[in-house]
Parts: structure tokens; sequence; C-alpha cells
């Protein structure tokens, strides 16, 4: 759910930019990598809401989901490479591909869609909750978001408290605030409330720039740690 088609698009626009200057201007690494992926999947996702207003609105109601649908397993799946740790990458993406496996087959897995002058909507079975299936679908999807979120802030925060370096300090204070902007607004503004029936305009637009802001202080402050490793290597 996001304002008006005009903010989506053009919300859309900035991402795509920001993470292209991202790939383009900043030196190569995991950090980077990661915030330019997980940027482009929210202009993808902005876009997709932009489209829904334009025609074909299941198709896009759907495409949006998948992209949304994808941010809590991204996120964690980089956190985990970025700290070096090893999991089964089946189990981090086996919900989110399955959720969104299911929305393309599932006829009507798109409720409803709501394309009005202030905001965009759009409704699914699986936050509806009209069924005993759909509640327990809504479970399981609710679950996944929470559980991935706190897994990746104990990674991260674990890290942070026992981390002497000042600049990696920055850098993972940057990641938390920079997942939670996204995961958070997502879960509570997409999920939740539309759960209760809940609608209007959101501010997930604005998270969405705030997480491109933070990307561009984490991995500007990541290119600087690794020329102060450079020089030092060359001390």
């Amino acid at each position: 759910m996001c304002f008006t088609p005009l903010i989506s698009i053009s919300t859309a626009i900035i991402e795509f930019v920001l993470a292209t200057v991202l790939l383009l201007f900043f030196p190569k690494s995991k950090f980077r990598d990661f915030f330019a992926i997980f940027i482009y999947l929210l202009g993808f996702y902005q876009f997709t809401e932009f489209m829904l207003c334009s025609g074909n609105a299941v198709i896009w109601a759907i495409a949006g989901f998948i992209a949304y649908s994808f941010l809590p397993a991204i996120s964690l799946h980089a956190v985990l490479r970025i700290f070096r740790k090893k999991i089964n990458i089946i189990w981090i993406y086996i919900i989110p591909i399955t959720a969104s496996i299911f929305a393309i087959i599932t006829p009507g897995f798109i409720i409803r869609t709501s394309c009005e002058r202030y905001f965009v909507s759009v409704g699914t079975m699986i936050t509806s909750g009209a069924s005993f299936l759909q509640l327990v679908a809504f479970a399981i999807y609710i679950t996944y978001y929470f559980s991935f979120l706190l897994l990746i802030c104990f990674i991260i925060i674990k890290d942070y408290l026992k981390q002497k370096n000042k600049i990696k300090r920055e850098i993972e204070l940057v990641e938390i605030i920079g997942i939670l902007f996204m995961t958070v607004p997502t879960l509570v503004l997409i999920i939740i409330f539309p759960f209760f029936g809940l609608m209007f305009p959101s501010v997930l637009c604005e998270f969405a720039i705030f997480v491109a802001i933070s990307a561009f202080i984490g991995v500007h402050l990541k290119s600087k740690l690794k020329k102060k490793s450079k020089r030092k290597r060359r001390k």
C-alpha cells in the first residue's frame, strides 16, 4: 500500500537510480551488492504499485506480493554472508518461494485491488483471514517475517556489542536501521493492518527512501574502512 501512482513511480525511479549508482561508483563488496539488490527490489515493488493503476491489476498485485515476500529472506541471506555464518539456503527461501508459487497458481489469490486518488492498496488470501486455512497461512507468513527480522537483529547486535572498530560499529548500526526501516513498515502496513481491514495512505514510500539513504551511508563507511585497511597494509 502506497500513496498515489505518481509518488510510486517517482520513488521507483529514485531507487533504481540510487541502486545503479551504488554498483557503478562504489567499491565492490558483499555489503554494497546486498543493498543494491535490496533497493532494486524495493524499486520494483513501487513500480508494481504504479502499474497496478495502469491495467492488469491482478498480475501486478501478485508481482508486488512476491517482491515484498522476499525482503526478509534476502536480508537474512545477506547478513549471514556478511558475518560468514553458514546455513542451508533452502531454509531461508522456502517460505517466500512457496508463497510466491501459491500466489501465481491459485485463482482468486488477489481478493481486491484499489487504485484511488490518495493511495493504492491490495488484499490477498493471506491477509484476509476469511477462513481457518487462511488464518494458518497468515500465521506462518507473519512468523516468517517476525522471526527473520529478530534473527537478523540478533546477529548484527551481537557482533556490534563486541566490535571495537569504530567504523565497523557505525556500519552495523546503519545495517540495523536500514533493515528495520523497511521490514517493520512492510510488516505493519502491508500485512498486519490489511488483516484487520485498516485502510489508509501509508508512508512505505518514504521509508523506502530512508533505506536508500542508509545504504549510501553504510556503503560509504565500508569503502572508508577498506581504504583505511589498505593504508595500514602498505605501512
